[in-house]
C-alpha cells in the first residue's frame, strides 16, 4: 500500500512538471524513476510509470520525448517477459495512435512491439491483433506496401482489409491491369497456406472491380458455383488457381500454371509464389532452395514490381516507398 502511495505521488509530481511546461526535466525524472524501478525489478510501477509519461508527453506533443519512454516500455515488457493480453496491447495502441507518420522513431516502437509480441505469444510473426493493428495506420495513410505486409500476418479480418488495400493501390494507377494486385495478394496468402484468406482477399477485391474487367458469365455444371470470364488474363488466373487449390488435383494445377506461363511472367516472384504453392497444395515437389519463401517474401513487401518487369501493369510510374518496417521473420 505504502509503495503504491508512492508511485502515485511521483506519478502527481511528474504530471505537474508536464503541464507547467517543463518538458526536458519530466522526460528525464521519468527516465530516472523508470530506472530505479527496473533495477529494483519492480516491473510492474516502472510500465505503469512509462505508459503515464509516454502518454502525457505524446498528448503535449513532446514526440521525441514521448516516443523514447514508450520504447523503454517495451524494454521493460521484454525484461519481465510480460504475456501478449488485452491489457499489454492496449497500451501499445494507445501510445501507437498519438505517433504519426512524421516521427521518426514510430518505426522503432513499432518494430520492438512486434518483436515482443513474437517471443511472448504462440506468434512466430508477432500478435495478429497487433499486426492487424499496424496494418490499420499504414492503410489509414495510405502506405499500401506497409499495410499489406502487416494485413499477409493478421487476423481473419486482415484479409478483407487487405483485399481493399490492394483495390485501392491499384486505383493509383488506373491506366494498369487491376488483376496484378489481386494476383499478387493471392499468391502470398497461398504462398502461407491460407487459402480462406486468399478467397476473402479474392471476394473483397472482385465486390469493387468495376464491370467492364467482365467478359462472360456462366454456372457450373452442378449449379454450385458461378464461374465469371474477365477481360484480364491474371484475374482469370486468379481465380482458376483457387478453384484448384480447393480441388486439391495436382492435373487442374499443372494445367493451369501451363497456361497462364506468360501471364505470371510479368514477374519473376509470381513462378517461384507458384512453385511454392504446387509444393503446398498439390504435393508437387520443388527443386530444393534454401530459404526460397522467406527470401521471396521479403522481395514482394518491398514494393510491386518495378515497371521494367511488369508489363501488364504499365511503365514509368513512380514506385511506392520502401517500407517503414522491416519485413517479420
Amino acid at each position: 500500500m505504502a509503495a503504491a502511495r508512492g508511485t502515485a505521488k511521483v506519478l502527481q509530481k511528474l504530471e505537474k512538471s508536464v503541464s507547467d511546461g517543463n518538458y526536458y526535466e519530466a522526460h528525464q525524472m521519468y527516465r530516472t524513476v523508470a530506472n530505479r524501478y527496473v533495477k529494483a525489478h519492480n516491473y510492474k510501477d516502472a510500465i505503469d510509470l512509462l505508459h503515464s509519461g509516454s502518454l502525457l508527453l505524446l498528448k503535449h506533443k513532446q514526440t521525441g520525448s514521448g516516443t523514447d519512454l514508450a520504447i523503454y516500455l517495451i524494454e521493460v515488457y521484454n525484461l519481465d517477459k510480460v504475456p501478449v493480453t488485452e491489457e499489454s496491447r492496449d497500451r501499445i495502441f494507445d501510445l501507437a495512435d498519438l505517433m504519426d507518420n512524421e516521427n521518426s522513431q514510430r518505426k522503432s516502437f513499432l518494430q520492438n512491439a512486434i518483436s515482443w509480441s513474437a517471443n511472448n505469444s504462440e506468434y512466430r510473426n508477432g500478435d495478429p491483433l497487433l499486426q492487424h493493428y499496424i496494418g490499420l495506420i499504414f492503410w489509414r495513410e495510405k502506405d499500401y506496401n506497409q499495410a499489406e505486409a502487416h494485413f499477409l500476418v493478421g487476423t481473419q479480418e486482415s484479409a478483407e482489409a487487405l483485399g481493399h488495400v490492394l483495390f485501392e493501390w491499384s486505383e493509383l494507377e488506373p491506366s494498369h491491369d487491376k488483376g496484378a494486385y489481386l494476383l499478387r495478394g493471392v499468391l502470398q496468402e497461398l504462398a502461407m497456406r491460407n487459402l480462406r484468406d486468399a478467397n476473402i482477399v479474392f471476394r473483397t477485391f472482385m465486390e469493387r472491380l468495376p464491370p467492364t474487367y467482365l467478359a462472360s458469365e456462366q454456372k457450373t455444371s452442378d449449379g454450385s458455383k458461378t464461374i465469371q470470364t474477365f477481360k484480364s488474363s491474371l484475374l482469370n488466373l486468379t481465380q482458376l488457381l483457387l478453384l484448384a487449390c480447393e480441388t486439391g488435383n495436382p492435373a487442374i494445377f499443372k494445367q493451369v500454371s501451363a497456361k497462364y506461363r506468360p501471364a505470371l511472367a510479368i514477374d519473376e516472384n509470381f513462378g517461384a509464389l507458384m512453385t511454392t504453392i504446387g509444393e503446398l497444395f498439390f504435393g508437387i515437389k520443388a527443386p530444393k532452395q534454401a530459404n526460397m519463401l522467406a527470401d521471396l517474401m521479403s522481395s514482394l513487401f518491398s514494393g510491386p514490381p518495378s515497371s521494367a518487369s511488369r508489363p501488364a501493369l504499365g511503365s514509368g510510374s513512380a514506385q511506392p516507398p520502401q517500407p517503414a518496417i522491416e519485413e517479420m521473420d
